[in-house]
């Protein structure tokens, strides 16, 4: 808590306030409480107004204007935060379940017991400040899981919120890895003001983070204006492949709807290059006590850079390795049948800084596929 606790006493008898100033003087000089004072329930209202920061309230129930009662009623229509202790002669069982029914945390009888009200302040502070540490654990557990779902699919971020080691230790896992990119961005960059770079990749990264977390995937790592993703944490699924190939058909799809939306504001229409590989990869946490990095790595990442790499060479927004379409099996969704239908057997490709050759797929870039593309969903 910051700055002495604030309580407001709601009581229209002026002995109480001379009571309240007299029995508290030690902690309002040592700046532990600041009271304030009203003498109905209006004007108690008005001061909580001028002073949100108010946490505790001292009320009595009989009062002029508005009663103690009706008080806690209104704070209760407007769900104030303010925790109210009646302080009050009419202790009847009728009037405390009515009190405690419309909110109140505690009750005083009159006349006051000075020792019980202070016990009674201080373990209602101290329940709020319990709630008030609830409260901001809360909103940074929120603050994490919106974090996380920057960059993990949903069906993950629970998972990576609630547990210690929610990936486990490193292993070795069959997954299907995506990686995508913006063509000729370094070029586009140059002539662009360092805002508008920062913009356009936002955009782009929200539009195909949007693609991979609907088909389950997960970010792992924005690399400038490329994305590397993964299908199959945190288990492995036998359809992993068909899910990463899926999303590369979306992506596409969701760039063919931002091209028509850049082409109408006068803006160029901008290209991508995707590659997607299956096969075994390392799966684990690297760096040090420092710092650590969840990771994947292995030749199956590495394969699949090399093919968004490729996408130049062969002028095709998307090159899949065979070890994809060979995991797929005759039940697919239409829009995934539209898909390999357009993939063309380019057959072994040797790729740089591999000695064994890959044989890969490539779409066409016509017409026809780029008609095709676009009814993706």
């Amino acid at each position: 808590m910051t700055g002495p606790a604030r309580i407001l006493a709601v009581d229209d008898e002026a002995d109480f306030e001379l009571l309240v100033r007299q029995q508290f003087r030690r902690q309002i000089r040592a700046q532990e409480y600041a009271f304030s004072f009203a003498h109905h329930g209006e004007e108690a209202l008005a001061a909580l107004a001028a002073d949100p920061a108010i946490e505790l309230m001292l009320l009595d129930i009989n009062m002029p204007v508005m009663d103690g009662l009706t008080l806690l009623s209104v704070l209760q229509e407007r769900q104030s935060p303010v925790r109210a202790v009646i302080v009050s002669a009419y202790g009847d069982m009728a009037n405390i379940r009515t009190a405690m029914n419309r909110g109140a945390f505690d009750f005083v009888t009159k006349p006051v017991d000075l020792k019980d009200l202070d016990i009674t302040i201080r373990k209602t502070l101290g329940d709020i400040a319990r709630v008030r540490e609830l409260d901001r654990k809360r909103a940074a557990a929120e603050r994490a899981r919106a974090n996380l779902a920057r960059y993990f699919s949903p069906n993950l971020v629970g998972l990576l919120a609630d547990r210690d080691e929610p990936l486990g230790p490193v292993r070795r896992e069959t997954v299907a890895v995506l990686f995508v990119d913006i063509v000729g961005f370094t070029r586009m960059a140059e002539k662009m003001e360092p805002e508008a770079v920062v913009a356009l990749l936002r955009d782009f990264h929200e539009r195909m983070a949007a693609e991979i977390f609907a088909c389950g995937g997960t970010i792992e790592k924005y690399i400038g204006d490329s994305i590397f993703a993964v299908f199959g944490l945190p288990t492995p699924a036998p359809d992993d492949a068909a899910h990463a190939l899926r999303c590369a058909g979306r992506m596409l799809g969701a760039l063919e709807v931002w091209n028509a939306q850049r082409t109408a504001r006068g803006e160029p229409e901008l290209a991508v290059g995707i590659g997607v590989n299956y096969g075994l990869a390392v799966l684990g946490d690297v760096g040090s006590d420092q710092g650590l990095s969840f990771t994947v790595i292995g030749d199956t990442v590495n394969t699949a850079n090399r093919l968004q790499a490729l996408t130049r060479r062969l002028q095709t927004p998307l090159v899949v390795a065979d070890a994809v379409v060979s995991s797929l099996d005759g039940a697919l969704p239409t829009d995934l049948k539209v898909l390999l239908g357009q993939l063309r057997d380019k057959g072994e490709e040797t790729l740089r800084g591999r000695s064994a050759s890959v044989r890969i797929w490539a779409l066409a870039p016509s017409a026809d596929r780029i008609s095709a593309v676009s009814s993706i969903a």
